[in-house]
């Protein structure tokens, strides 16, 4: 047997030796380890696919970085071999001074025995060819590596280009051209009569960089300042399009000012394709733990539906039965669900029941705090003093003062009796507070001067009504007199800590708290007493708990040479019509 206790009354369960569990208790379990197993299976399936990515890129990055290097190596050596081959090559000499056909082939064939020898070093794919200015003649040094159409129409451009370029002081300048639809990188050095010239296509410059498994739509692409791809439109428009799909590929640049090169590479790697046996054994992985999921959660479904619930209606149903607080008790607690309702229904009464008394409280509360608002504003005095002052200005003929008079105070009850919402803008707290000093200047003449300093943006916030015209009004009946003109300010601006919070002093220059109004104030015990003095300052503390929580401070003090000060900050929110 268990006895349980439920605020003051007593229940008895019996129940067995072993306690009981909920059936939907194991079922809500089976299916968070369900979810769990998923969500790791889906988090290891991304971690590995991320990692087989990033090793793609890493390997292809430095797959190119090495050629590069290598690419650099081959320009420096042929800059170098055609540096030294155009000034001091002496078979260079024996063809220009070849007297005749049968002298010429023989020179000739000597120095394309030379460029033959060098490109073992750097490829055949780097080919040469040697112009005679003055003798207009032209001649490939090495074996073609193009068809004879395209020959013509190299040697067509590199004459033309001989008479105004590739000069022995532009040594290391690579340009492009498009010969018969293909891209070519060459570059021409001339010195005297001579100009020797080293071509190269595009594709022989990336065929190395092909055996790269860039995936079915990878692409390199090789790029030139001046001129812009070296590659058909088909290419770019590609490359263009797979730059901005991130998903399933990468987009690598290796710029002319890394690496040094006369071009630069643009390389779109397509990992879903690269790597699609890896992608589709992860997919297959999810799939089949998701399926298994789901079969799964459809058999849980099925006995939530067929087991569980028709429990949890019947515990329903009793406590439904149980509404005038009679007393169930059990024969048997085996079933958990029983028990639970047991329970659960004896704690719902008495949270009713407390519950209620709460709510009333907080009514009666927000009542009173509702009357002593409605106090705060119905002031007949303060009316009546204005009347009185407007009937006296007028006995006077003080017509410009009547004007003021009346204007001020008419601006300053409509929006006493206006305002029935919690929240009105900073501004228009600041303008009914000029209203009301508008009408303690009439009615004090000089007794007290008023400065404000409101940083920007801050009037834009939303307060509670009468919030700062209750403490300047405080300040004006306890501390403006006629015998000595006071200073009166208000400082509002954003918190020094974050601009989440407008911070607002209010200071005076006149007597200060009393030592036991300040004690009260500072120990938040309330002002208001029985003859009803002090309602407003009480008034705006209730309202600022009501409507802020602990979300606000106010402090009391007294300053050290006199005078009041109030510091409140409040939450930054903007006020919205």
């Amino acid at each position: 047997m268990k006895v349980c206790c439920v605020r003051g009354e007593k229940v008895q369960f019996f129940i067995g030796d072993r306690s009981s569990r909920s059936i939907d208790y194991y079922l809500k379990g089976l299916l968070i380890i369900l979810i769990s197993i998923f969500l790791i299976n889906l988090l290891v399936s991304f971690l590995i696919v991320t990692t087989t990515r990033q090793q793609s890129i890493n390997y292809v990055t430095d797959t190119v970085h090495l050629y590069l290097n290598e690419a650099q190596q081959k320009l420096d050596a042929i800059d170098h071999f055609m540096i030294w081959t155009v000034k001091n090559d002496p078979l260079l000499e024996n063809i220009e001074e070849s007297q005749g056909m049968e002298e010429l082939p023989e020179s000739i064939s000597d120095f394309r025995s030379r460029v033959i020898d060098f490109q073992h070093s750097t490829g055949s794919e780097y080919q040469f060819f040697l112009a005679l200015k003055e003798e207009n003649f032209f001649l490939n040094t090495s074996p073609l590596r193009m068809g004879y159409s395209e020959y013509l129409e190299a040697k067509q451009f590199f004459l033309t280009e001989i008479q105004r370029s590739a000069t022995y002081e532009n040594l290391y300048t690579w340009q492009s051209v498009k010969l018969n639809d293909e891209f070519y990188l060459f570059h021409s050095l001339e010195y005297n009569n001579r100009t020797l010239i080293s071509l190269v296509a595009v594709e022989d410059i990336l065929l190395p960089l092909r055996k790269i498994n860039l995936g079915d739509n990878g692409l390199i692409v090789m790029k030139n300042e001046e001129v812009g791809y070296l590659s058909d439109p088909g290419n770019v428009e590609m490359l263009q399009t797979q730059k901005w799909n991130r998903l399933f590929s990468s987009y690598l640049l290796f710029e002319e000012s890394e690496t040094s090169l006369p071009f630069s590479l643009h390389v779109s790697v397509d990992h879903f394709s690269a790597f699609k046996k890896v992608v589709f054994a992860q997919l297959a992985l999810i799939l089949a733990t998701l399926l298994i999921s789901v079969i799964l959660f459809i058999i849980l479904k099925y006995i939530k539906t067929n087991v569980i619930s028709p429990v949890q209606l019947f515990s329903k149903n009793l406590s439904a039965i149980n509404k005038n607080n009679e007393t169930i008790d059990f024969e048997s607690s085996s079933i958990k669900e029983l028990e639970q309702a047991g329970i659960q229904f004896k704690v719902l009464i008495n949270e009713i029941k407390k519950l209620k008394v709460n709510i009333y409280e907080k009514e009666f509360e927000k009542k009173q705090i509702q009357m002593d608002f409605l106090k705060l504003q119905i002031k007949p005095h303060f009316y009546l003093n204005c009347l009185t002052t407007i009937y006296s200005m007028a006995q006077m003929e003080m017509y410009k003062e009547i004007k003021e008079m009346t204007l001020a105070t008419s601006k300053y009850f409509r929006y006493l009796f206006q305002t029935n919402q919690n929240f009105v803008m900073l501004q228009k707290e600041l303008d009914h507070i000029n209203d009301y000093l508008d009408i303690q200047k009439l009615l004090h003449v000089q007794a007290f001067h008023f400065k404000s300093f409101i940083e920007t943006g801050t009037d834009k916030a939303k307060i509670p009504p009468f919030a700062l015209q209750t403490f300047i009004e405080n300040t004006v009946k306890h501390s403006v007199s006629l015998d000595e003109q006071i200073d009166i300010s208000i400082r509002i601006e954003y918190s020094h800590e974050r601009n989440e919070w407008i911070k607002i002093e209010i200071s005076d220059s006149g007597p200060g708290f009393s030592s036991d109004v300040l004690s009260r104030l500072q120990n938040n015990v309330p002002l208001s007493n029985k003859e009803g003095n002090h309602i407003g300052i009480n008034n705006v503390l209730q309202r600022l708990k009501l409507l802020y929580g602990e979300e606000f401070s106010i402090e009391f003090f007294n300053g050290p040479e006199g005078g009041a000060s109030i510091v409140l900050v409040l939450p930054y929110m903007v006020y919205e019509e």
